[in-house]
């Protein structure tokens, strides 16, 4: 009988652990400044640094990349979806270079040498539509805050581009799954400035400032986040939202959701 209580109290711990970990807040910050063929980005492992700062305090099991490469960014996007798989809430964020080529938004690590379409295309960068789902698609809600650049750095330069290569123009042309919320630092074809030396990028200071605030619900916080934006750069950045289906109120403060009435 002994053995038998012993034998059923290891299996209750383990059955815990297991819907403790579905039931469990799980985040990927990723923060690429220290590009080596692109323009550096003095704020953006900073930015990401403030982040992850901001989930654990919120409960986040949090996955932090600073400066990554294109085989360090992979490693932690296999890391990441493993550990979001059956998340009550994960989040995905990424602090960088971005470009918006082709109908898809992509990511840079720090070693991507793009000087073409082509290059972004085909392997130099991390498709944030394919990561997305790779990575998020069983979690139960999905936020995605992509502080990076939504323009075309070769339009001005490739003008005998197919006429099928184009940028997209409306944020909604971004995949998103299911219960998910999918934040851009600005508008599609504009860029993301990094802002002065030794500060924090105007979306993620805004997003720091708001979604985890007591009593805030994410979509709620995300009217904040845009007028502070506004704001902060005087008009100059706006950034944009796309929820799909996100579904009842989502509150990344452990303790800002209100008490259920009785």
């Amino acid at each position: 009988m002994r053995a038998l209580i012993v034998t059923l109290s290891a299996l209750g711990m383990m059955l815990g652990a297991s819907a403790a970990k579905a039931e469990g807040r799980v985040a990927l910050v990723v923060g690429n400044g220290a590009y080596k063929n692109l323009p550096r980005l003095s704020n953006a492992p900073a930015s990401g640094k403030a982040m992850a700062k901001l989930l654990r305090s919120a409960g986040f099991e949090v996955i932090e990349g600073i400066d990554l490469s294109r085989n360090d960014m992979t490693r932690r996007l296999l890391e990441f979806g493993d550990r979001a798989r059956g998340a009550d809430i994960a989040v995905f964020y990424f602090a960088g270079q971005g470009v918006d080529v082709g109908g898809s938004e992509f990511l840079l690590p720090i070693d991507a040498n793009v000087k073409s379409r082509m290059d972004v295309t085909l392997g130099n960068a991390v498709n944030a539509d394919v990561a997305i789902d790779q990575t998020l698609s069983e979690a139960k809600v999905k936020l995605v805050f992509l502080d990076a650049s939504r323009n075309d750095p070769f339009a001005a330069t490739d003008k005998k581009a197919p006429a099928s290569v184009s940028v997209k123009s409306d944020p909604a042309e971004m995949k998103s799954p299911d219960n998910s919320l999918i934040v851009f630092a600005t508008g599609p074809g504009q860029a993301a400035p990094d802002g002065p030396q030794g500060s924090i990028r105007p979306l993620t200071r805004a997003l720091i400032a708001n979604i985890a605030a007591p009593g805030v619900e994410i979509e709620d916080a995300m009217t904040k986040v845009r007028a502070q934006v506004a704001e902060d750069t005087k008009g100059q950045q706006m950034s944009w939202a796309h929820s799909n289906n996100l579904a009842g109120r989502v509150y990344l403060s452990p303790a800002s959701a209100p008490a259920a009435s009785k």
